[in-house]
């Protein structure tokens, strides 16, 4: 009996194992930034500008259709301004955790794989950089800046197996970063799109 229970847990173990994948993932941020003074209007005319974009995190694969991916992320979300008189420039990062659900649209035999992905990431700011005229100032502990902020997103991801241990991967997300609660009356979110490339880890 003993025998057979520890087979069973060896088989569910082995089954629970291969059905995970270990990811890496980078690529680029172009973010537009949406800030509110406190009588409610924009004081600058913002700028999209682009960053960078790292994550790692896993995939526990449910079934062929579904799945839940985990993982750690950084996001540069920047952007600046100009007028006649000052030039502006903005450059943040944020360590978040980002949950979200997958699901496959369609697999060919050739391992071709797209899946639609939806989840959130919850974030906030380890670094931030405001530039004017030349002049750098630190923005970190800035109440329109730092704080938590809850980032849903939405997006598509092309995959393709090139061996049985490693998958390769591009993808793009949609995303808006907001706060909930904010100190004071002026109001920072980002709006966020974002192309990356990916290597995918099978476990």
């Amino acid at each position: 009996m003993k025998i057979k229970l520890l087979l069973i847990i060896c088989f569910l173990t082995c089954q629970w194992m291969s059905s995970q994948e270990l990811f890496l993932v980078s690529g680029k941020n172009l973010t537009s930034y949406d800030y509110k003074s406190a009588n409610g209007a924009s004081d600058f005319n913002l700028k999209s500008k682009t960053g960078s974009y790292y994550e790692f995190g896993y995939e526990h694969i449910f079934n062929k259709k579904i799945s839940y991916i985990a993982s750690i992320t950084l996001n540069q979300f920047n952007s600046f301004s100009t007028n006649e008189v000052k030039s502006y420039s903005w450059n943040t990062n944020y360590l978040g955790i980002q949950n979200a659900a997958a699901y496959t649209l369609f697999k060919t035999e050739n391992e071709i794989e797209l899946k639609l992905k939806a989840g959130v990431n919850i974030a906030t700011i380890i670094d931030g950089k405001e530039q004017i005229n030349g002049v750098i100032y630190d923005v970190k502990t800035e109440p329109e800046f730092s704080g938590i902020f809850f980032q849903p997103l939405i997006g598509l991801d092309l995959r393709y197996v090139i061996t049985d241990y490693v998958t390769l991967s591009m993808g793009y997300n949609f995303s808006k970063a907001f706060k909930f609660s904010h100190t004071t009356d002026e109001k920072l979110s980002f709006t966020n799109n974002q192309v990356q490339l990916g290597i995918h880890f099978p476990l």
